[in-house]
């Protein structure tokens, strides 16, 4: 049976006129938003005391910087000569009910001149993983929160590479599509491989830092909404409180960041916060990888295009490293429609197509026959090839 969409006809104008009406709500409720921003302006030894309880309770706000948490800075201007890089990765997850199991990461890389001649070096590196030790924590199989942190750890290992290789002489940015706090999401009795991958990811931060590159994760439509925390803690009539007046955001509820800095001007990016996550404060902030964050428009005056940026504090801290980022993710999504090109040109590079995903197959399939393996699928999953289901 197929999908009959003529069922879906009340549904659908139900969700739009349920969508209208939130739009509206939301709407109502920015200006309050924009207003606690602007009060925030000074220096507030309340409001410090506040976050101090608050990040103890493993509150996931933002905490302000030396920059005033309403400012607004116009792009600077982008250096003539600069090197920006971007790496993209991609996956296949492994298939229980596949011929074989493993699973694949791909990712893909590219290396882009600004104001030189050299036309951009783009690259891709396949690697496939199918050993016991890849495919197994204990007895149970690999979940897809680790196969994605891996191919987080993949990006920026290629980014470290690619940067150390470059000259310090020339100003080089290196893009990651996403933020740049790893997600891990693994159980508990995962933690040695958890421990591993961030220790190998941060010590690739780590070359970056050293090689003299900035480095900055980029996040399109953004759902976060750390500094709308911080307005709704300030909004707390005492310091007296616990984890669950943290959890909501009152007022601002299903508002986001990217809301709240909708008004950016083309090219103007907000103030710079600290991302209060636990991780961040926990895990990266000690061993020097303090993650923060701002908000920048570039779309154009037609139409706004609000993304968020993320960087270690050892590139904010340097005014030249910071510009770079601001300037080059500006200059770099006019070329990309509003986010930047060499990270659309990345993912290019690293997506693995239905059509290659097969080929694989095939691949995997001639190896296992060579073998002297006979390569077959589950019952379930030849029961949706017949039916041509998902």
């Amino acid at each position: 049976m197929t999908l009959e969409l003529n069922k879906l006809t009340e549904q659908v104008a139900g969700m739009g006129a349920t969508l209208a009406a939130r739009s509206n709500d939301l709407a109502a409720s920015l200006p309050q938003a924009r207003a606690a921003l602007q009060a925030l302006a000074g220096k507030d030894p309340a409001l410090q005391n506040k976050i101090e309880r608050a990040l103890s309770l493993h509150w996931a706000g933002a905490i302000p910087t030396d920059e005033p948490v309403n400012a607004i800075f116009p792009c600077p201007q982008h250096p003539p000569l600069a090197t920006i890089i971007a790496a993209d990765g991609s996956q296949v997850y492994p298939d229980r009910h596949g011929i074989a199991l493993y699973y694949l990461i791909n990712t893909g890389s590219i290396v882009f001149r600004h104001g030189m001649d050299d036309a951009p070096n783009c690259a891709s590196q396949p690697r496939l993983f199918y050993e016991n030790e890849d495919l197994y924590l204990g007895e149970h199989l690999i979940q897809g929160a680790l196969v994605d942190s891996q191919r987080d750890l993949a990006e920026l290992r290629e980014l470290a590479r690619l940067t150390t290789a470059e000259s310090e002489a020339i100003p080089t940015l290196a893009l990651m599509d996403n933020g740049l706090l790893l997600y891990l999401g693994l159980h508990s009795s995962e933690q040695r491989r958890s421990d591993e991958i961030l220790r190998d990811y941060l010590r690739a931060l780590r070359e970056i830092e050293v090689a003299g590159a900035a480095i900055s994760g980029v996040i399109d439509r953004p759902r976060a909404a750390n500094v709308l925390r911080l307005l709704h803690l300030a909004g707390l009539e005492n310091a007296d409180f616990e984890a669950e007046d943290l959890r909501q955001l009152g007022n601002y509820a299903q508002l986001t960041d990217r809301m709240l800095f909708s008004a950016l001007k083309p090219g103007e990016r907000s103030a710079l916060f600290v991302n209060a996550s636990p991780e961040n404060m926990e895990k990266y902030m000690p061993r020097g990888h303090k993650i923060m964050f701002f908000y920048v428009n570039t779309g154009s005056a037609e139409q706004s295009g609000i993304l968020r940026v993320e960087l270690p504090e050892w590139v904010a801290a340097q005014p030249q490293q910071l510009e770079l980022v601001h300037a080059g993710v500006v200059e770099q999504a006019r070329f990309g429609g509003g986010f930047p090109y060499v990270l659309i040109r990345a993912h290019e590079l690293a997506v693995v197509t239905w059509a290659q995903r097969g080929e694989l197959e095939q691949m995997v399939s001639g190896s296992m026959l060579r073998s002297g393996l006979s390569p077959t699928i589950s019952r379930k999953a030849q029961g949706k090839q017949w039916t041509d289901g998902g």
